[in-house]
């Protein structure tokens, strides 16, 4: 049984041409505006449009890190968000 790495380990996950963190943004956007529709739809996809350039200039894992600033999810062995002493 073989097993498989990838050729270049340091890059991130692509999905057409969208990194994975975008993809989900792009299509629960797009979701979400086909749902919604008319007015506020169009602005949905026009936030999408500006909200990616400005992502792509942020290092990666930006949205996981301001996601868990914001309180909305944690990560294993990491301190909370308002942590601010530190004992070893």
């Amino acid at each position: 049984m073989d097993e498989r790495l990838p050729q270049y380990l340091h890059r991130p996950v692509q999905i057409l041409w969208f990194g994975s963190d975008e993809f989900i943004l792009v299509v629960s956007t797009i979701f979400v505006a086909v749902i919604v529709g008319g007015m506020i739809g169009w602005c949905l996809i026009g936030a999408l449009l500006l909200l990616i350039p400005w992502k792509r200039s942020k290092p990666r894992g930006f949205l996981p890190h301001l996601a868990w600033r914001w309180g909305l999810m944690s990560f294993r062995h990491y301190p909370g968000p308002t942590q601010t002493r530190f004992f070893e």
